[in-house]
């Protein structure tokens, strides 16, 4: 059984072993980690995660040092915070799509990179990974603080702009399912910060809820898994997402929502991945700490299926590599250790 298929079994809720894992980094943890394991590093290959992602928040046009222009000409500042950056300038002033242009998808970096992962990546899951999706392209093209407003006082616009942005996605899946090699596409917006959603349910089920549901459709028409990625305490949102036909939700944090009992909750209808604290456990915790949350997750939740080890977003610069290093050594070598979450190791 390759990569693909152990995935592929376990969010079809199925124990599997190795429980699969995915590893992901920021530039900047990369960039740190690299330097730490003396300048050569493949972050797929030497991980031994389980995923290949294309992603559409590369790509982009550098239109002056440190500044990016995505695909649909927003002016992301990169200077600071490498991966994702701040917008510059929403480009829509007004509540009005007059002369605003949106993307061509017949022609977009991440098939390129689609392309390349088929070809290096053959057995590993493939996940298209469109950030921005929905809720986060719109707040991108015209401010937060206006798109918030907007929703109370020119709903009609929101709903026209959010229409527009669903069709441009439904577009991109198409166009890449057509291409091959994807299993799964991976919605990314985050809907909530760590004390629950930005703009409440209601409006989430208003304007929200209906696009997210009309990409699914069309995803999963062309063949493709639906996962979705969204930071922030959005639990109560679960049960709506399954409805949607998400397949996979990821981050899974757990300084926002009991991993263990959500998991038990809602296991058999939605797949997990995530659950190894980026905020306290990897940067703040001791090796044994590390160790012993890392052999939990894959002992109470791994062994049950419906469950991906991950850590609960991108690796960030803060971790020290140490840590990486103890995290990779678990997963990597499950076979090594008794599958309990007091198992113990020689040294640390």
């Amino acid at each position: 059984m390759n990569k693909k298929q152990a995935f592929r079994k376990a969010i079809g809720f199925h124990p599997v072993f190795p429980v699969p894992y995915v590893i992901r980094f920021t530039v900047e943890a990369e960039e740190r980690y690299r330097i730490y394991k003396g300048g050569i590093f493949d972050p797929v290959r030497d991980t031994g995660s389980y995923a290949v992602f294309s992603q559409t928040n590369s790509g982009w046009e550098e239109v002056r040092p440190g500044f990016f222009k995505d695909y649909f000409g927003v002016i992301w500042n990169k200077t600071r915070d490498k991966t994702l950056g701040i917008v510059e300038d929403p480009p829509i002033k007004s509540p009005s799509l007059k002369g605003f242009a949106f993307p061509d998808t017949d022609h977009l970096p991440v098939y390129r990179f689609q392309e390349i992962n088929n070809r290096d990546y053959p057995g590993h899951f493939h996940i298209l990974s469109i950030g921005f999706t929905l809720f986060e392209r719109a707040w991108s093209l015209v401010g937060m603080e206006n798109l918030l407003a907007w929703m109370l006082m020119e709903p009609a616009f929101v709903h026209d702009l959010l229409d527009r942005i669903a069709e441009y996605n439904i577009a991109l899946v198409r166009y890449a399912a057509e291409i091959g090699g994807l299993d799964c596409v991976r919605f990314g917006d985050d809907w909530a910060g760590q004390h629950g959603l930005l703009f409440g349910k209601d409006l989430w089920l208003e304007f929200i809820k209906p696009r997210l549901k009309a990409m699914a459709d069309a995803s999963g028409k062309a063949g493709l898994i639906i996962a979705q990625h969204c930071c922030g305490k959005v639990d109560e949102l679960i049960p709506e997402m399954i409805e949607t036909g998400i397949r996979l939700f990821d981050p899974f944090q757990p300084e926002v929502m009991n991993v263990d009992q959500v998991f038990t909750q809602y296991h058999d209808k939605i797949a997990f991945m995530g659950g190894l604290s980026i905020q306290q456990t990897l940067p703040s915790g001791t090796p044994e700490d590390v160790f012993l949350k890392s052999s939990h997750l894959l002992s109470a939740l791994g062994e049950k299926g419906g469950y991906i080890f991950s850590p609960s977003h991108a690796l960030t610069q803060d971790i020290p590599p140490q840590n990486i290093d103890i995290m990779l050594d678990r997963v990597m070598h499950q076979d090594q250790f008794i599958h309990h979450e007091n198992g113990k190791r020689d040294s640390f």
